[in-house]
Parts: structure tokens; sequence; C-alpha cells
């Protein structure tokens, strides 16, 4: 594991713990606390693993030092989502840190969703001229881009 990857982590850890103050749990604790269940899924997200399997196989190589009691991986994803009024909250925390929260341009995704995948929906696909390599249509949407106050949510 580099520095980097481990200071990274132990400050997400700090910071998600701080902010979580307390236990959820009745009885006796998980061996994983909320904490390092939380710290494990930003990580996750940050280096991109979209596989819950390859990502806990990449934790118990390089982060078993960190997080010496990983889950199996229905076990994780059980915690993970049961944890996921957590997980928005340390979402919506981590985000209000950054510098961009306050930022008055916002780019949000535009990424193509297909539609009209049976023949009932090709009819109510908006922008049905625009057919992938597959033939699924497609929405194309210009890069929307938002300037100006930004409103307080």
């Amino acid at each position: 594991m580099t520095p980097d990857l481990e200071t990274l982590l132990t400050a997400l850890y700090v910071k998600i713990d701080d902010e979580i103050r307390g236990t959820r749990w009745m009885g006796r604790p998980p061996l994983l606390s909320d904490s390092e269940l939380l710290c494990l899924a930003v990580a996750q997200a940050l280096l991109g693993f979209h596989s819950e399997a390859r990502w806990l196989r990449f934790a118990r190589k390089r982060l078993a030092d960190l997080f010496p009691n990983l889950p199996q991986q229905s076990g994780y994803d059980k915690r993970l989502r049961a944890a996921l009024p957590l997980v928005k909250r340390m979402i919506r925390e981590l985000a209000t840190d950054s510098d961009f929260w306050t930022d008055t341009v916002w780019i949000t995704d535009s990424t193509p969703v297909p539609c009209g995948m049976s023949r009932p929906t090709v009819g109510h696909c908006p922008g049905r001229s625009a057919r992938t390599s597959r033939g699924r249509f497609v929405s194309p949407q210009p890069v929307p881009v938002t300037t100006g106050q930004a409103s307080a949510a």
C-alpha cells in the first residue's frame, strides 16, 4: 500500500468517525464499525472499483493492516445497504467540505441513457433519431452547465 493511500484512508476515517459520533447498533457491536464501513465504501468509489468482489479482494490484499475485520461479500453488501442513510449523510458532509459546494458553476452528468429497449417503449424515446451501433436509441443531450447563483439546498 502506498503512503498516500494510507494517509487518505486515515484522514477519511477520522473525518467520518468525527461526523458519525456514536453507534446505531443495539446489542453486540459488529467487528467492522460503521466508520470503517463508510470509509471502505468511499474508498471503493474513489478508487473506481465497480465490483464489490474485486474491491474486497483488493482490500484484503492491500488494506488488511488498516481494516483487519473485513466481512465477506454478502456481509459487506448487507451492512452497506443497511447503512444507506448514513452513506447519504456522509456524502453530503464530504461534499459540503469541498470548495465546489459553494461554486456558482455546476456541471451535471449527461451520460446518454439507453431507451427503446423493447418495441412498446421505442415510441416513448425522445430523440429517436440517434442510434448506437447496437441499434438502441439513446437520448442525445448536450452537457448542461448552470451558471449564476447556486441556491442553497
